[in-house]
């Protein structure tokens, strides 16, 4: 009967969304198309000039790790270059989808290297994607949410909006209300699971309170005890670090370029089976795998336009290239699955979505008793994914993965393969260099002086360094949020 509630979402408690860094659908997806599985991907012909008038042709020879140094540009100006050919181009225009090469140029000043640009991935690279995408829903219609980077696309996945921000800077305490904040209001449990490092720890609203943050160990163990909340948050492994003590190493599982891809599968795969492999978590939780933002990698499906969520703008700054935006375009598309054992296999939605669509479905499904439940206009304007889970009864097949490793090596987990000293001696990229500086920030607002580390971000070059600092500061926020008031001396001597 229309309208009726499926089992899928009658038997609903769970969401959980696990949000990757900086690769394009196309990149990652776009060679995965077949005539019996018709996702809008590449036909092999898509193309780009460079500033010469060469031609760069999209080809599926992506490595793992290695061909994106330097790192490719996706601000705001790289973005629309990106979009465009040029950055001024009032974003009302529908994008043309040709400047990739020539925005890449400005990082390599090299019009052949920045061919690069248009490398996209074999399927057979990217086994536990495009399988979980094949077997359950890809969605190859959702955008970033805007055409510009990290933080203010992963301040619209916590909250529907960047408060009128395009840029990196790592002050976020003027976010507006998030979607966690509403859940509590309305007594409903919510989790940011972290491996070192998360943005969130910056939001007013969410600064220091523990029961917001866990640690992803903390997240395989609530699946196994089945205390997962019914709103979880995962975040990456943002650099490559080691633990001398324990001789351990900790590879960066983000994607972000130009991390190890495999690295990202592997979370993806663990993600996945902590949730699959308990019967009554799996029959009751939507899992989402999607990626914060293109990374400045190839895509050649045009965003659209979007709603602007609170009225707000960004003037342009006069401390980048950044022109003046008004967030009515969405940002370029990435992948996006959704995961359910009431998905049939092989769905392929074709529904317009944007971070906001992930606030949206969960207020929807999570806040049920709670009229018009929203954020901002760009959650209340965004379409809801629930429709996927239409099967009458849950799936019980288990997906296979097949993973590749280098010779002498097995992927026994995560953390457990491709590190050398070449990795954690590498330079920090733009991306991870800001999470640094946000670390700092932390430390010197909520730490007390005791606590302090005195380490100049500025000081820290390498993966290794940025991941031990990292992790000594998240270590304490989180077990300062986790002391009761009373028995702290937290913010004395600010």
């Amino acid at each position: 009967m229309p309208g009726q509630m499926t089992a899928g979402l009658q038997n609903l408690k769970h969401i959980v969304v696990l949000m990757m860094e900086n690769r394009s659908f196309d990149h990652m997806l776009g060679f995965a198309a077949t005539p019996t599985w018709p996702i809008d991907g590449l036909t092999g012909g898509e193309r780009n000039r460079d500033s010469i008038g060469e031609i760069a042709t999209v080809s599926n020879d992506a490595s793992y790790s290695g061909d994106f140094t330097p790192d490719p540009g996706h601000a705001l100006f790289d973005t629309l270059t990106q979009l465009y050919g040029d950055a001024n181009t009032p974003v009302s225009q529908s994008p043309t989808m040709d400047g990739f090469v020539l925005s890449y140029e400005g990082k390599t000043h090299d019009p052949s290297n920045a061919h690069r640009i248009m490398m996209c991935f074999s399927p057979s690279k990217v086994p536990v994607l495009i399988t979980l995408a094949r077997q359950f829903a890809v969605c190859d219609r959702w955008f970033a949410s805007i055409p510009g980077p990290t933080f203010p696309n992963r301040a619209f996945a916590h909250g529907s909006t960047s408060i009128g921000r395009v840029d990196m800077g790592v002050d976020w305490l003027g976010m507006s209300k998030t979607i966690y904040e509403l859940l509590q209001e309305n007594n409903v449990d919510s989790r940011i699971y972290y491996h070192d490092s998360t943005m969130a720890m910056t939001f007013k609203g969410l600064m220091n309170q523990g029961r917001y943050f866990g640690l992803f160990d903390d997240f395989l163990s609530d699946c196994k005890k089945n205390r997962l909340p019914a709103y979880s948050f995962i975040e990456p492994r943002y650099a490559n670090g080691e633990d001398p003590v324990n001789n351990a190493f900790f590879s960066a599982s983000d994607q972000h370029p130009d991390h190890n891809v495999e690295q990202g599968e592997i979370l993806i795969r663990d993600t996945f089976n902590a949730i699959w492999s308990n019967q009554p978590l799996r029959e009751s939780t939507l899992l989402v795998v999607v990626y914060d933002e293109h990374g400045g990698l190839y895509d050649h499906v045009a965003p659209p336009p979007a709603v602007n969520p609170d009225k707000k703008t960004w003037a342009g700054s006069p401390n980048s290239l950044d022109p003046p935006f008004d967030f009515t375009r969405l940002g370029v598309r990435v992948p996006a699955v959704l995961i359910s054992p009431y998905i049939p296999a092989g769905k392929i939605d074709h529904t317009v979505y944007d971070h906001g669509s992930i606030i949206a479905t969960a207020c929807k499904l999570l806040l049920k008793n709670v009229p018009n439940a929203s954020l901002t206009d760009r959650d209340r304007a965004a379409n809801t994914f629930e429709g996927n889970l239409s099967l009458a009864v849950p799936r019980t097949d288990t997906p296979n993965f097949t993973l590749t490793a280098p010779a002498n090596q097995s992927l026994v987990g995560l953390g457990q393969a491709h590190l050398d000293a070449s990795h954690l001696n590498a330079d920090i990229n733009d991306h991870l260099a800001a999470h640094v500086q946000m670390a700092s920030h932390l430390e010197n607002t909520i730490l007390p002086p005791s606590q302090r580390s005195g380490v100049d971000p500025k000081d820290i070059r390498s993966e290794s360094q940025a991941s031990a600092f990292l992790l000594s500061v998240q270590s304490k926020l989180l077990a300062q949020a986790n002391t009761p008031p009373s028995s702290t001396g937290a913010g004395k001597g600010n």
